[in-house]
């Protein structure tokens, strides 16, 4: 699932992060691990970087689901640094579905469990027309 080209998941984006996202209960859990171009301050993720994958495990969530949606509005917490080597998970799962709406919760771990940081994510399911709008075919 996800899309060739996008900058987090897309595995033919050179300069993406390509990661994946596998299922985990009603959920989402993935992994990816720092390089030196994803820093923002010497040996530090980026805060960028985190978001990012913060966002893309709280889409995957409604992807699983068979649903399209776009991020309406994502609250990050940031608790602890992410740094260059280090390996972190990333999982997500719904507080709340409907039709039109998903609550997302999402966070990111150390190897050890620490939380690195969270977020809370309010998704928007597209309708037909918008996805044909932004040019979204069906999922596979």
């Amino acid at each position: 699932m996800g899309f060739d080209y996008c900058f987090v998941c897309g595995e033919n984006n050179p300069h993406g992060l390509h990661i994946h996202f596998e299922r985990d209960g009603d959920g989402v859990v993935g992994y990816f691990q720092t390089e030196r171009h994803h820093m923002g301050w010497p040996n530090v993720q980026h805060g960028g970087i985190t978001s990012s994958l913060l966002d893309e495990a709280s889409a995957y969530v409604p992807l699983n689901l068979g649903l399209v949606t776009v991020t309406a509005q994502l609250n990050i917490s940031f608790k602890k640094p992410i740094r260059v080597g280090e390996r972190v998970r990333i999982e997500a799962h719904p507080t709340k579905v409907s039709s039109r709406l998903l609550l997302v919760e999402a966070r990111i771990t150390g190897e050890d469990g620490e939380e690195k940081a969270s977020s809370n994510a309010k998704m928007i399911v597209l309708t037909k027309a918008q996805k044909e709008e932004l040019g979204i075919g069906e999922l596979s």
